[in-house]
């Protein structure tokens, strides 16, 4: 689906980098002791978390993570928080020597001031006072944990930290429930942004069966936002540069020229590499998307015109942390936001991945789990010949098609099975 991905960083090579900041920062500790230098907290901070982040492959200052103004809870003054990844973590720094715990307690008090949105509330706590740092596991009891390590030990604790780099495979089943409630009002919020509040298409039973029964305009609404649904989960996904889709349209775009970037956009994702010509920098980092997803060829091409409450609606979704939501509920989450009843519910018409899996598993999905099982487990033959019959059954997966009846509009499968891809 995707030409030229370009790859997460992997864990060596994180650890690789956590060891050069190790040894770089601990010659700065080492000088700033021996000259008895004051207030670390406000000359470095900053640079401090910027090289901590770019082991990771995260360019903070593009991504505008620093320095985000904040209600505390306890006083409802404002303040700034050091270090603010949407979704994602929630980091305070302190001059060497202070206690821990009072840049934990800070970061609470700023997640509970009121000014971090439900879908930015981030699941990790990271204190540092230069020499130490204080990792917090938030949201379910059995995925919590509050750990301390050294500097010296940050590459110690590689594990721990890759999910700065995206892997993070500890979400229990509810905390990915709630992720996806969170994704379905984001979606709707800009749903709501560009349809109106108006729009009310039926759900599961009551939803149209035809792409030609569904208002134009639902229509429409639907074919753009699946696309920018792909770009959204492409920024958090490994697909490209870590929120290259975030900083487009934060750093090239404004309300006025916003829908024919994008439409611009979809055109350059649509050409291979090869073909591009005069394509700005802004859009040339993106990689050729084959398939049809960007394909508007049959389509009437009207350029979408946002206004500035539909910019912030989308600025908002870039901000969700999308890798926390399963492909597999995407159609579900289309076929909500359609719904003015939907849209404005506590989730009542949202189906878990769980209960999708229910259907899917006895339809097909045991049947060819239980058939590589079978040929993994395989102890019988040369080793070629179970490697053959490995990459047979690969490929004979690639050939499967699989349609979902009731689903009113085509592109919404294209775009499933592209993302879950």
């Amino acid at each position: 689906m995707i030409s030229s991905t370009p790859i997460r960083l992997d864990r060596y090579e994180i650890k690789h980098n956590l060891d050069g900041f190790r040894v770089h920062w601990r010659q700065r500790l080492d000088t700033w002791k021996a000259n008895n230098e004051g207030a670390i907290e406000k000359k470095y901070a900053q640079s401090f978390w910027a090289d901590f982040l770019a082991c990771f492959g995260i360019s903070a200052t593009r991504m505008d993570l620093f320095e985000q103004d904040a209600r505390r809870g306890s006083t409802g003054n404002t303040g700034y928080i050091d270090l603010f990844w949407p979704s994602v973590v929630i980091g305070e720094a302190k001059s060497p020597g202070v206690n821990l715990d009072d840049a934990v307690a800070q970061a609470r008090d700023y997640l509970q001031g009121g000014s971090v949105s439900d879908t930015e509330q981030p699941r990790y706590i990271l204190a540092s006072d230069f020499e130490n740092f204080r990792l917090l596991r938030l949201g379910s009891p059995e995925h919590r944990f509050d750990v301390t390590f050294t500097l010296d030990e940050v590459s110690d604790n590689v594990d721990l930290l890759r999910f700065l780099a995206g892997y993070d495979d500890s979400m229990s089943r509810e905390e990915e429930e709630a992720a996806s409630l969170k994704a379905s009002k984001v979606m709707a919020n800009l749903f709501t942004a560009m349809a109106g509040d108006d729009v009310d298409d039926g759900v599961a039973d009551q939803a149209p069966i035809n792409p030609e029964d569904e208002d134009e305009e639902v229509q429409r609404a639907s074919v753009f936002l699946t696309r920018l649904l792909f770009l959204l989960f492409g920024d958090d996904a490994g697909l490209w540069e870590q929120d290259l889709f975030y900083r487009f349209i934060l750093d090239h775009t404004t309300s006025e020229n916003l829908g024919s970037q994008i439409d611009a956009l979809f055109d350059v994702l649509n050409t291979p590499e090869n073909k591009r010509k005069r394509v700005p920098d802004s859009m040339a980092a993106f990689p050729y998307v084959n398939g049809s997803l960007f394909d508007r060829a049959g389509e009437t091409r009207t350029t979408t015109f946002f206004s500035p409450e539909m910019r912030h609606a989308l600025i908002d979704a870039c901000r969700f942390r999308w890798t926390d939501i399963s492909p597999a509920i995407f159609g579900s989450l289309f076929q909500l936001v359609k719904s003015k009843e939907a849209r404005r519910g506590d989730g009542e018409h949202y189906t878990s991945e769980t209960n999708i899996m229910k259907t899917l598993g006895p339809l097909f999905l045991d049947e060819l789990r239980a058939e590589a099982d079978q040929l993994i487990a395989k102890t019988t033959g040369s080793k070629k010949k179970q490697l053959d019959d490995l990459k047979r059954f690969r490929d004979q997966l690639s050939h499967h098609v699989f349609l979902e009846a009731f689903n009113p509009t085509w592109i919404q499968n294209g775009g499933t099975v592209a993302l879950a891809a």
